[in-house]
């Protein structure tokens, strides 16, 4: 039950690593008119001073999350495969990342004079808090399979032309 739990979840979290590809790599491409929109709609007539530092700002949010978009890919599908990879360090990135976008909404979405704001601020942190449970969730499932004899990681398990190169020297 664990492994199967475990293989959905990283063929969902591929899916997820798609998008965020596809997000990152949209919001790079048409990085200007972005960081224009975001000034606007935030209602702060100071930020246009510093469209300068908002796009370089802008461009590093969507760098990293097209990283981490990639990786869960990765990372997704060999675990979908049944592998055990590590998802250690994208389950210690995604909380920070998560956090920069949901503020990046936040002040996007203009101010309280909007209907529903408030519920869209709530839900958008639920659902990035979700999304880092998941990340929680793979890492310390493929974690225990790597304890219990699962398939570790191929990067580190060994070639055969190294294995038989081992058994000459010793």
């Amino acid at each position: 039950m664990t492994e199967q739990a475990r293989k959905t979840l990283g063929a969902l979290f591929a899916v997820f690593g798609v998008y965020y590809c596809a997000l990152g790599g949209v919001v790079l491409v048409r990085i200007p008119s972005v960081t224009r929109q975001w000034i606007e709609r935030s209602g702060d007539s100071d930020f246009r001073f510093d469209y300068d530092f908002f796009v370089r700002l802008s461009g590093l949010g969507a760098a990293l999350i097209l990283l981490l978009g990639w990786r869960t890919v990765v990372l997704g599908l060999a675990t979908a495969r049944g592998r055990c990879p590590s998802w250690f360090w994208l389950a210690i990135s995604a909380a920070p990342l998560h956090f920069g976008w949901w503020l990046y909404r936040v002040v996007g979405g203009g101010g309280p004079g909007r209907d529903g704001i408030a519920a869209e601020r709530l839900s958008s942190g639920v659902q990035f808090g979700l999304v880092c449970v998941g990340y929680l969730l793979l890492w310390g499932m493929s974690r225990q399979a790597t304890r219990n004899g699962g398939p570790a990681n191929i990067a580190l398990q060994p070639t055969a032309a190294a294995s038989g190169a081992e058994r000459r020297r010793g």
